[in-house]
């Protein structure tokens, strides 16, 4: 992890998320997207989370694999987090596997969660159950292949659903990065910290006046999906939330807002450096 400097941010966007599903008065958590070229750490920073005992990480995952592992563990309340490092190695099979596991994940983590299930190999329902099965999920992608799936998980509904982490290394970083490659000691500026997540569910209310603050970026995120923002609202206002519960707070305080439109830098499609 020593070469691993300068992504802070991304590392605190990991953390947030993954807190979101302990927000006990919300349907469910936010999902993540990461979007960056090879080389970014993205699968580094995913499996430095794996290890937490609410995380399901799969570096490829089937509709069928969900189906047998990881819905039972959802139902069973032992699991709330799919992480899968490479969304890419999930969907290069044939259409019709694609667009059955692309919808199941879809369910999953929206809001409404999933009720029913009914595949060529299984049929199963959850009609016992008050809400659906949920899951809030993080993978990644590269820039290159992400210019290639956005039109179908757009037009599918799917990209809605996810909050982007999109950057890039600016050429001082990436000389930075070489050198501690090459053996020469990381500043401790330079490094990072993994937050501590707080993992019990907590109550945190709404704040209108605070959570105004996201509206132009989440009627920004709105447009690039095809949609009005109310998703990408909701998003923030729970990584916002989350915020308050890793500092073990019971509402939301304008130190949080101020931390997560920091991010918003990033939380665009915009391809900012870090």
């Amino acid at each position: 992890m020593s070469e691993l400097i300068h992504l802070q941010p991304l590392v605190d966007m990991i953390a947030l998320t993954l807190q979101t599903k302990f927000i006990k008065n919300e349907k469910n958590g936010t999902s993540l997207l990461i979007i960056a070229r090879p080389e970014t750490a993205k699968t580094t920073l995913a499996c430095a989370f794996s290890n937490l005992d609410f995380v399901s990480y799969y570096d490829e995952v089937t509709q069928k694999k969900m189906i047998d592992e990881f819905l039972p563990l959802i139902r069973a309340g032992q699991k709330r987090t799919l992480i899968v490092p490479d969304l890419v190695n999930c969907i290069q099979k044939q259409k019709s596997t694609r667009e059955q596991f692309l919808n199941m994940i879809k369910t999953g983590i929206d809001d409404t969660g999933i009720k029913q299930i009914s595949t060529y190999h299984k049929q199963m329902q959850y009609l016992d159950l008050v809400d659906g099965l949920k899951f809030n999920m993080i993978t990644a992608t590269t820039t290159a292949n992400y210019i290639h799936l956005e039109k179908e998980i757009k037009d599918t509904g799917l990209l809605s659903r996810y909050a982007p982490f999109a950057f890039d290394l600016p050429i001082n970083m990436i000389a930075n990065i070489f050198e501690v490659l090459e053996g020469c000691p990381a500043k401790p500026a330079d490094k990072i910290t993994i937050p501590k997540l707080y993992l019990r569910d907590m109550d945190i209310p709404n704040n209108p006046t605070l959570f105004k603050s996201f509206e132009i970026v989440s009627r920004s995120l709105g447009m690039r999906y095809g949609g009005f923002g109310f998703r990408a609202q909701t998003a923030l206002q729970r990584l916002a939330k989350a915020s308050a519960i890793i500092d073990k707070r019971k509402e939301v305080e304008k130190s949080d807002i101020e931390k997560v439109m920091q991010l918003c830098r990033w939380i665009n499609y915009d391809f900012n450096p870090l």
